[in-house]
């Protein structure tokens, strides 16, 4: 009978390293080659069949296949709902743009929003355009102005900004002191008319007999220049009116006008020498032909009152700061200052669908007094906030809903700078907008089992067919285990009837290997599956069998090869 399964796993690991290190070379040293190397399996068969044996378990099976099949579906829901980091390139830094980025994040930290926001901050639109492109930001904020944004889905319209030209206050104007060139020529009036006098009187003395038509003709005279002092007087009021005029139309009042004139851009806004150029190209300036400055916002107020520019150029929100402090510092004396006004902004819209027609209302700039003092006609253009297009829709829907949820916190946060709109979600819009954005607007957002109900319903069904595969090779490999049992006992029996007819002692040597490695696998056999009593025995009782027919056969050929020898002998010796 055979032995309990720890000797038998204890003697397949004696048999497998004593063929692995060649310690089983004295006892099978006269097998060949590959009788030997058929002695005791590899240690890729012994893989292979802890696999079998593993796959033979159906109930193991099954529970190992459950988990990872739930494992799966875990991490997928994890990875779906997990918190996701946004980044968004907005500058430069300190400006209104990366105000509201860092507002955002924070809110929305404080609110457990499962997206995070993180700035990535920017000298301005170009290099936020180039953040986008190059994939170190998933979303920028950028003008409509700037010719990449069409090229980017929108999420959101974070507001409108417009154009402002503003000509600065004059400076007051003191009163002229009356000038003694002005006082001399009274007196002077006095001490001729006293001097006619006297010499009037003189000649009457002198020559009484004087005719009366002398007199009327001094008398002429002094008419004459009566009349010529007229007409002096005349002439000189209209050089000054001429003066004025001419005044008048020095004054900075249309685009076309500042050809030659000093143009200072104000900083850290939406203005720049882009923009500038829209327009001066429109009206036919050329922009050489400007003298064009980046100026501060902290250096407005002392580059108008030395006189440095003709004109400030900003744009920005309407009751944004950026405006309302320029026209602050533009105003001197309590005098507001003027403002050009672009009249032909509804050409200038239809030429470039970036910009539109806009009237800026009276007093939209405030100040003290309110400015523009009358409507001004100018140009806007939006500020968007545009998304990768390989982004997650899901997550872009998220976004837009957290945005549009926070425009009454960003208002009162941010007065004046932030007015958040949605895009036009017409076909024919002049942007395209973000299919997650779009899923928002439209009330078409999805939550998670709308969107993944559908896999998760054919997951269910397919399931249970990947389970009954799994089963059905479990029971493959368990039939082949109940089927290599006998397989291995009709092997023993045909030992049996092959050792009561082997023909020579090398014919036992090798029926004697063949049931050396039947033992082996019969001992890995043993630990895959478990022998009951019967099968104990058969193999038990084959084995004695086989054993005892080699050790018959062998005395029966040398009891043969006795009886020859002596044969042998006794013929030589007669």
């Amino acid at each position: 009978m055979l032995g309990g399964p720890t000797h038998a796993a204890s003697l397949a690991m004696k048999l497998w390293l004593a063929q692995r290190f060649g310690g089983a070379g004295r006892t099978l040293s006269s097998a060949p080659a590959h009788a030997a190397g058929k002695a005791m399996e590899s240690l890729e068969h012994l893989v292979r069949s802890r696999i079998k044996m593993f796959l033979r378990n159906t109930w193991l099976v099954a529970i190992l296949g459950t988990a990872i099949v739930a494992g799966i579906v875990w991490l997928a829901f994890y990875f779906i709902s997990e918190n996701a980091v946004m980044k968004v390139a907005a500058g430069p830094a300190g400006g209104v743009d990366a105000q509201l980025v860092e507002f955002l994040a924070k809110k929305f930290a404080h609110d457990g929003a499962t997206i995070k926001l993180e700035l990535v901050a920017t000298s301005g639109p170009a290099q936020s355009t180039q953040a986008i492109a190059d994939r170190s930001a998933d979303l920028t904020i950028l003008p409509a102005s700037v010719g990449a944004s069409a090229d980017w889905p929108v999420v959101a319209i974070l507001r409108q900004n417009v154009m402002a030209f503003i000509v600065p206050a004059p400076a007051a104007a003191t009163p002229a002191p009356a000038t003694p060139g002005e006082a001399k020529p009274s007196a002077k009036t006095e001490e001729v008319k006293e001097t006619t006098g006297k010499k009037g009187a003189k000649e009457a003395k002198e020559a009484k007999d004087a005719k009366t038509a002398k007199g009327k003709l001094n008398a002429k005279e002094a008419k004459n220049a009566k009349g010529d002092e007229a007409k002096s007087a005349k002439v000189e009021e209209p050089k000054s009116a001429k003066a004025d005029d001419a005044e008048e139309s020095g004054k900075l009042e249309k685009i076309s006008q500042l050809a030659g004139r000093r143009v200072g851009i104000v900083t850290g806004n939406e203005a720049n020498a882009g923009l500038l150029n829209v327009v001066l190209t429109h009206y036919g300036v050329p922009l050489d032909k400007v003298q064009v400055s980046q100026i501060e916002p902290k250096n407005i107020a002392s580059a108008v009152a030395d006189n440095q520019v003709d004109a400030l150029f900003v744009a920005g929100p309407a009751a944004g700061h950026a405006i309302g402090e320029a026209v602050a510092a533009a105003t001197r004396n309590g005098v507001a200052p003027g403002f050009v006004e672009i009249d032909q902004a509804d050409a200038v819209a239809k030429r470039d669908p970036a910009f539109e027609s806009t009237n800026i209302q009276a007093g939209m700039f405030s100040g003290n007094p309110p400015a523009p003092a009358d409507n001004l006609k100018t140009l806007s253009f939006p500020e968007y906030l545009v998304a990768r297009k390989t982004s997650r829709h899901d997550r872009i829907a998220t976004l837009a809903r957290l945005i549009y949820s926070s425009r009454q916190s960003l208002a009162a946060a941010m007065p004046g700078e932030v007015k958040i709109e949605a895009p036009s979600t017409d076909k024919d819009a002049a942007v395209i907008v973000d299919p997650g954005a779009l899923a928002y607007l439209n009330d078409d957002q999805k939550s998670f089992f709308e969107r993944y109900g559908d896999y998760i319903f054919y997951g269910l069904l397919i399931f249970p067919i990947f389970g009954s595969a799994i089963a059905g090779v479990a029971g493959y490999f368990h039939r082949s285990g109940r089927t290599r049992r006998p397989r291995l006992l009709q092997r023993l029996i045909e030992l049996v009837r092959k050792a009561h007819a082997a023909p020579s002692l090398e014919a036992l040597d090798r029926l004697q290997l063949d049931a050396d490695n039947l033992l082996v696998a019969i001992i890995h056999q043993s630990e895959h599956d478990d022998y009951d009593e019967a099968m104990q025995m058969s193999f038990s009782l084959a084995l004695d069998q086989v054993r005892f027919a080699i050790a018959a056969r062998r005395a029966a050929l040398l009891n043969e090869g006795g009886g020859e020898a002596k044969a042998t002998a006794k013929a030589a010796a007669a």
